[in-house]
C-alpha cells in the first residue's frame, strides 16, 4: 500500500515535461469559450473532432500541447475532439496551422482515415514528452479516432519529475513496475515502491517525482483519453 512520506529535499523538481501545464479548468464545464462572437463552421456532415484527433496523434501531440500552441484551453480541444462543440473557422484555422494542415486539405475528398492496429509495436508508440525531457511518456495508440481509454508507458530518469501540479479531467490508475515514485497531490505525498499501484482523480493538482538515483518505470491508464 502507498505510504505517506515527505519527498527528499534534494529531489530535482525543476526537470519537467514542458507539455504538461497547469490546467486550472480541468474540472470545469466551460467548454464553449472558443465559440463566442465567432462564425461557426458550416460543415455539419464532417466529423471534425475525429479528424483533429487523428492529426494531433499523428504529430505526437497531447491535447494540452495542442491547446497551448493554438492559444486555446485543454478543455476546448477536448470538447472539439469529442464533437461536443463545433469550432469557429478562425479556431479551426489556428488548430490546423499547429498541425501542419489547412482548411482545403482538411475538407478535401482525399482525406484518408488511419486504419486501427491490433498490435502496437515499440516503434508505433507515440512519445508525448518534449525531446529534452528526462521523463519519457509514450502513448499506446492503434490509430483509432475513438478513444475512451488512454494507456501510457512512463520512464523517469534518476531525480526527475513531471511538471509541478498537473491537472486534467478524469481518473488515472497506474502500477510501478520498476523503482520508486513519489506522487504529490496538493500538500500530501505518497511513496510507491515497485509493485505498488495508485488510483487518483486527475483534476486534483499532482506531480510525479523519482527521488532515487535509479530509473523508475510505470504503466498507467486514464479516462477520458486526454492525451
Amino acid at each position: 500500500m502507498p505510504v505517506k512520506q515527505n519527498p527528499d529535499n534534494n529531489v530535482d523538481t525543476n526537470t519537467s515535461i514542458d507539455d504538461d501545464i497547469n490546467d486550472e479548468e480541468a474540472c470545469s464545464t466551460e467548454e464553449q469559450d472558443m465559440l463566442e462572437n465567432t462564425q461557426e463552421l458550416e460543415k455539419p456532415e464532417e466529423d471534425i473532432g475525429k479528424k483533429i484527433n487523428q492529426l494531433r496523434l499523428t504529430k505526437g501531440f497531447s491535447q494540452r500541447k495542442l491547446a497551448r500552441l493554438a492559444g486555446l484551453t485543454n478543455t476546448s480541444i477536448s470538447a472539439i475532439e469529442r464533437n461536443k462543440v463545433s469550432p469557429a473557422v478562425n479556431t479551426l484555422k489556428a488548430i490546423l496551422e499547429v498541425l501542419d494542415s489547412d482548411l482545403n486539405t482538411f475538407f478535401s475528398d482525399e482525406w484518408k482515415e488511419r486504419k486501427d492496429r491490433v498490435v502496437v509495436t515499440p516503434k508505433d508508440l507515440v512519445e508525448i514528452s518534449e525531446p529534452n525531457s528526462r521523463v519519457s511518456i509514450k502513448q499506446v495508440f492503434n490509430g483509432s479516432p475513438i478513444k475512451n481509454l488512454g494507456f501510457l508507458i512512463e520512464v523517469y530518469q534518476p531525480n526527475s519529475s513531471t511538471e509541478d501540479r498537473i491537472s486534467h479531467e478524469g481518473e488515472e490508475i497506474g502500477t510501478v513496475i520498476e523503482g520508486k515514485i513519489i506522487i504529490r497531490i496538493d500538500d500530501t505525498t505518497y511513496l510507491l515502491n515497485e509493485g505498488d499501484s495508485y488510483v487518483i482523480k486527475t483534476c486534483l493538482p499532482h506531480t510525479f517525482i523519482n527521488p532515487t538515483n535509479a530509473i523508475t518505470r510505470i504503466i498507467s491508464a486514464h479516462t477520458p483519453a486526454t492525451y
